[in-house]
């Protein structure tokens, strides 16, 4: 398992040697499988894995490239395992990870919001997580349904939702926001070409 920053990776993987029959598994998410596999030849079997924090207690999800049943079941038992079919789509996958902040940034405006409007700060932190914890359930309860649909049957016609998202939408927040991620997938693609 590597798990050393990538500013050091450089430094201590030549220092380490491997054999042919070595199976490497890489947690240095911003190398390229194959600048891994040059940094640690000639093992060779080599497979990228981003596990995230909340693994720790058995959920989200771990990504893989390429595709290994070996480390499939090691991060089964941790949570679900998401086979990649490339070094591209593990990229693109990652970039995602860029956004947890932004979630609970978001979350901590509506509860300073609840705040000013009088409601206990405990009671605005346990609405807003019970409530967040419901809606990240809706995908697997309609799993029929993409995210836009998803975003229009909670939207009621004249109703709240629909008038925060029209608003957020014309101040182009989710334009922004694809912005952002463009800007890390080039941060990402450009660190994992080099």
């Amino acid at each position: 398992m590597l798990a050393v920053r990538p500013q050091d990776a450089h430094q201590v993987l030549p220092e380490l040697k491997f054999r042919r029959d070595h199976h490497l598994i890489s947690l240095i998410a911003t190398f390229s499988h194959e600048e891994i596999a040059g940094l640690t030849a000639p093992a060779s079997r080599v497979t990228k894995a981003l596990p995230m924090p909340m693994i720790a207690r058995r959920l989200g999800a771990t990504i893989i490239y390429p595709p290994d049943p070996d480390v499939t079941a090691l991060f089964g038992g941790l949570g679900k395992v998401i086979e990649v079919e490339s070094s591209s789509e593990f990229d693109a996958l990652s970039v995602v990870t860029a956004t947890y902040a932004t979630y609970f940034k978001y979350l901590d405006t509506i509860h300073r919001w609840l705040k000013a409007h009088d409601v206990p700060d405990t009671k605005g932190r346990d609405y807003i997580a019970a409530l967040f914890t419901a809606l990240g359930h809706a995908p697997e309860t309609a799993p029929e349904a993409d995210f836009t649909h998803l975003a229009q049957d909670y939207a009621t016609r004249g109703g709240i939702n629909e008038q925060v998202l029209k608003e957020l939408t014309a101040r182009n927040v989710f334009d922004a926001l694809a912005e952002s991620l463009d800007g890390v997938h080039r941060r990402i693609s450009a660190v994992g070409a080099t």
